[in-house]
């Protein structure tokens, strides 16, 4: 396992992303490790290109910089498949673990591991997005990095709770596949604040989630934080087909649910494993003894390389089964960038708009579910 403790080998630093207070702390608990302040980001990314594993050796490597862009956007759903109107909070980008299957690997222009620190700037954009949208909501951190892989480094997960505590429209999910919840553990909790953690199968995550812990310590990480009063939620995403799958995924979802109570799970995500054409050839290249890629795949309607449908809704008959088998209906369930055909097929139930989709998953404790 990656120790996240010795993460990183060396800091960059943007050099006009020096004065924040953000990068002035996570260099005081780096004092140890060298560092560098650059010019020129893009200096930094040509040297790493000339490198044999580029994005490798961007993941022993912390940037601190600054996001010119917008902090906080619509999760990137492709229009062609059913999207839930969930909202995203780019903080960092790539992290230290080394998941096989990682879409990162190929869509991030630079494989560094990546902080902004101009975090008074996320402050701003977030209570204008807020008041622009008074509706329930769900957003959350997690989609371009792990958010809590280098919380003992950012404290983000503190301040990110703190502020979401006093706006109980809106339900925020930090999702890691860490046991990194020192943090977390030490913030006061509140209903509208969800802990999420990426599952898999044993043989998947031992296997191809190179420095994630076993399933076994982030199911203990879930319980711990259900102690401390939050609620959690989890993702099967990406599900994939192994020999002994269906095995492997009953195993883990009757861990799941003898381990956590499902009045504290606050949704269940599933998504069969998806990429870019392009991906294909890095993940060869970079884990030569995966066989992830090597099944019966069709691009799909957002030009993705997917399973063939029929293997899919297999595999999402077989694991919602196993979850709806133990506990009923009582919690949500829901298909990351899938078609209405197999939300039908699978639930017995087609979604009239993400917006429905929004307003089931938003719901607080005791409310009325669909």
């Amino acid at each position: 396992m990656i120790d996240i403790n010795n993460f990183p080998e060396k800091i960059f630093i943007e050099k006009s992303s020096f004065e924040y207070p953000l990068t002035r702390s996570i260099l005081k608990k780096l004092d140890h490790v060298p560092f560098e302040v650059i010019e020129n980001i893009q200096v930094l990314e040509a040297d790493l290109a000339m490198s044999r594993d580029p994005v490798g050796k961007g993941k022993r490597y912390l940037l601190l910089t600054r996001q010119k862009g917008d902090f906080v956007k619509p999760c990137p759903c492709t229009p062609q498949y059913l999207g839930c109107n969930y909202y995203i909070i780019n903080l960092d980008l790539n992290c230290p673990l080394d998941c096989s299957y990682c879409i990162l690997q190929q869509y991030l222009a630079s494989p560094i591991v990546t902080v902004h620190v101009n975090t008074d700037k996320l402050w701003v954009q977030l209570d204008s997005f807020l008041q622009q949208n008074r509706r329930p909501l769900r957003i959350g951190t997690g989609e371009l990095g792990d958010s809590l892989v280098l919380d003992h480094l950012t404290g983000r997960s503190r301040e990110l709770i703190r502020y979401f505590r006093q706006k109980r429209s809106a339900l925020f999910e930090l999702k890691t596949k860490t046991v990194n919840i020192k943090n977390v553990m030490d913030t006061e909790p509140a209903e509208n604040i969800i802990i999420a953690w990426s599952l898999n199968a044993g043989k998947i995550a031992q296997t191809e989630e190179k420095g994630a812990p076993p399933v076994e310590d982030r199911l203990q990480a879930a319980k711990e934080v259900i102690k401390k009063g939050y609620r959690v939620a989890f993702h099967f995403d990406p599900i994939i087909r192994f020999s002994g799958w269906e095995d492997g995924y009953a195993e883990i979802v009757e861990k799941m649910l003898k381990k956590i109570p499902a009045s504290k799970i606050a949704w269940i995500s599933l998504g069969s494993l998806r990429f870019p054409k392009g991906l294909k050839t890095v993940i060869a290249e970079r884990f030569p003894d995966s066989r992830i890629i090597y099944e019966e795949f069709i691009q799909g309607m957002d030009g993705k390389v997917r399973y063939f449908l029929p293997l899919r809704m297999e595999l999402y008959e077989k694991i919602t089964g196993f979850i709806r088998g133990r506990v009923g209906k009582k919690i949500p369930l829901y298909f990351c960038m899938e078609s209405k055909k197999v939300w039908k097929k699978v639930f017995k139930k087609e979604p009239e708009s993400k917006e429905r989709i929004e307003s089931y998953l938003s719901l607080l404790p005791g409310c009325r579910r669909l």
